[in-house]
């Protein structure tokens, strides 16, 4: 879809009109995103539902989505969780890991550990990257599981080898913290500057306090303040004050080198 440009959203709509599955599918994903059209929920899920009539695999699954997100619609946890049932009976992973959301959040649902966690592992054991976090995260937080921390690095570790920004920042903090993994500085830098280089602003924000504090490489001011800088650019308010700190401790050229590297990386990301 992301050849979609508003030109194309009036051939687009003529289509849907008559009847095409797959117009009222692909204009109902550009309505929920945004894209090439103003966001509209509601538009969204009418072209979504007239495409879900056709039975069209997947369609069922992005519109348990759309219900889950539409919070102001009432009924809607129920809904979604009707539509997830019907894309869980194909095996897609978008509705597996949906069904895990619901039951381990209890969205007009009991809360149910032991279900949640079912339709997570199905769906991170087809390789699905979110359920591989959320079922990772589970086993790290022991809300609705005991902890086990071996299974949470695990799932994290091979989210994070599908690049889910969020499973690698996680696993990162796993490894500087020592929490149930062995404290490795040096795989927590690595992880965080990877969650860094695909514009995650916490990562960022960690590699500079990394180097800030010399855990894993060397001490290096500049660096440090070039990381936090892009995190607080970002909109990441928790790094404002720790740039605060670290430019406390650099020389005004220390400071224009640092915007010049931060300033570097935006220009080629």
């Amino acid at each position: 879809m992301k050849d979609f440009t508003p030109d194309l959203v009036p051939k687009l709509e003529e289509k849907a009109r008559e009847g095409d599955a797959k117009s009222q599918w692909i204009l109902g994903w550009l309505y929920f995103i945004g894209q090439a059209v103003e966001k509209d929920r509601t538009k969204a899920i009418q072209w979504m539902t007239k495409a879900a009539a056709h039975d069209m695999p997947y369609v069922q699954s992005h519109l348990g989505l759309m219900y889950l997100s539409a919070k102001e619609i009432p009924g809607n946890y129920q809904t979604a969780r009707e539509w997830f049932l019907k894309g869980a009976a194909r095996n897609e992973s978008d509705a597996l890991n949906g069904l895990g959301v619901i039951y381990s959040e209890g969205l007009g649902v009991q809360p149910n550990g032991e279900e949640a966690i079912r339709y997570f592992r199905k769906a991170a054991e087809a390789g699905f990257d979110m359920a591989q976090y959320n079922l990772g995260y589970q086993y790290l937080v022991g809300k609705i599981i005991p902890k086990n921390y071996e299974e949470a690095a695990k799932w994290l570790g091979l989210a994070s080898e599908q690049n889910h920004v969020t499973a690698i920042y996680v696993l990162g903090v796993m490894y500087r913290d020592g929490q149930g993994v062995a404290r490795d500085f040096e795989k927590a830098r690595r992880l965080f500057v990877k969650g860094a280089e695909l514009g995650f602003p916490p990562a960022q924000q960690n590699v500079g306090a990394m180097y800030y504090a010399g855990q894993g490489v060397p001490k290096d001011l500049v660096v440090a303040y070039a990381w936090i800088s892009l995190a607080v650019d970002a909109g990441f308010e928790p790094a404002r004050k720790a740039l605060q700190i670290v430019s406390e401790h650099m020389t005004p050229d220390q400071i224009s080198e640092a915007k010049q590297k931060a300033q570097d990386w935006s220009k080629k990301h």
